[in-house]
């Protein structure tokens, strides 16, 4: 079939104008070619169904070129394609996009690319002739949408990149269903969290020593001094006000105060393993900086606690530093950390050492229980809509793949219907 046998002439009904004539030819790649001859109005236009990626399976768009030629729009945007619309004696260049046939635009919509040029240059073009273009355009569309092979037109335009863009949602179907592999995963462990956590809840508590009242004398060194001596602790309460935690009193060469040592506090460990010292006999309150009887060290009155994720590598030695901090002034010297350090690893190992400790943990574990497990639920209901969110996501890029393959030149499906999702 020739081009000649694809062309018919058209009335074009213009608004507050008058009428047009146009020869319309269909063309390759789902085009459709407007030669117009109308009241200040003379050239070709093309509707060019608007085939995006992520956009809907068959076309839902058109855009409008200035000009013949079945180049992309883009292609001649710094020189006169040919044949290009002249209206007001002005040649119009470039094209609209994103018109809708079913929805078209009532106020302006020309757009940016629609232009005039001249020797290169591209200018505004004055309100008259935006306007008189606009009317053009809705009656080029407004019969177009009205053919017979609107849809057959849709699809042929959608088969130039069917194959690029199936590739592409295979891809991004393939992505989400990994992630629905480390959702399904993450699902799992979180609900085993709780059920863990509802687990220690109902064990029964270990017993716990009462304070001792004997003093008992321990060893602080400094890993590159070396001993620094001795203090003398004594245990000012147990599993009191912290769950799991001794309240210790400690004297020595320069230090005096109360250090609060027990299970680390701002881990998610269902039972805790690591250490937690807070500088002065801590309350129940989960944040606070600076409690009653801070101790001194050198002069120097702490706040604030260390807390360390693992007991295994706590040594009368290790780690060096603590990090140590003084009210309203930040670090403290490097001779008051180091000593605090010295004391801290002391109090650390003699807590770890408490034939209780079990106990103690397991109290610390019971007390974090409500938190820890309002946080897991939590975490369980984001990760089970997280999940469901990606489950949707590849179902649908998955059904866009198949759909866009059956648009695929030679393929299989190529005559079964795709639906414009």
């Amino acid at each position: 079939m020739t081009v000649r046998h694809l062309t018919e002439r058209v009335e074009l009904p213009l608004p507050g104008i008058g009428s047009g004539s146009a020869r319309v030819t269909v063309l390759e790649r789902g085009r459709v070619r407007y030669v117009v001859r109308a009241p200040q109005v003379r050239g070709t236009f093309v509707v060019v169904p608007d085939h995006i990626v992520n956009g809907p399976v068959l076309p839902a768009a058109v855009s409008v070129q200035f000009g013949d030629g079945l180049e992309p729009l883009g292609s001649f945007y710094g020189e006169h394609r040919p044949d290009e619309p002249v209206v007001y004696g002005v040649k119009v260049h470039g094209w609209t996009e994103h018109l809708y046939p079913d929805d078209l635009p009532t106020g302006w919509f020309l757009g940016r690319y629609a232009v005039g040029l001249r020797n290169g240059i591209r200018h505004e073009l004055s309100r008259g002739t935006e306007r008189r273009t606009e009317a053009v355009i809705l009656a080029i569309v407004t019969h177009w949408r009205r053919r017979p092979d609107r849809r057959a037109l849709m699809r042929t335009a959608a088969r130039e990149k069917a194959a690029e863009y199936a590739e592409h949602e295979g891809n991004r179907a393939t992505a989400a269903e990994a992630q629905v592999v480390e959702l399904k995963q993450e699902y799992r462990a979180v609900r085993h969290r709780i059920s863990v956590l509802a687990g220690i809840l109902r064990r029964r508590p270990r017993p716990v020593q009462a304070p001792d009242p004997e003093p008992v004398r321990l060893h602080i060194e400094d890993p590159r001094r070396g001993p620094l001596g001795q203090i003398t602790v004594h245990e000012v309460a147990v599993n009191a006000g912290v769950a799991g935690s001794v309240v210790y009193e400690v004297t020595g060469p320069r230090i005096s105060g109360r250090f609060t040592v027990g299970s680390n506090r701002y881990r998610p460990e269902p039972i805790p393993k690591g250490i937690w010292v807070a500088y002065g006999h801590a309350s129940d309150r989960y944040y606070e900086d600076e409690r009653a009887h801070a101790p001194g060290v050198n002069g120097v009155r702490l706040c604030g606690q260390w807390d360390h994720n693992t007991s295994d590598d706590i040594t009368p030695t290790a780690p060096d530093t603590i990090g140590a901090r003084v009210p309203s002034r930040g670090s403290a010297p490097h001779a008051t950390e180091r000593r605090t350090a010295a004391v801290v690893r002391a109090l650390a190992l003699h807590y770890l050492r408490r034939p209780d400790l079990t106990g103690l943990r397991l109290a610390a574990a019971k007390a974090n229980v409500p938190s820890l497990r309002s946080d897991a639920r939590r975490q369980l209901s984001e990760v089970k809509q997280q999940l469901a969110a990606e489950e949707r996501n590849a179902r649908r890029h998955r059904a866009r793949e198949h759909e866009l393959l059956s648009l695929v030149p030679g393929s299989p499906r190529e005559d079964l219907p795709a639906e414009a999702a």
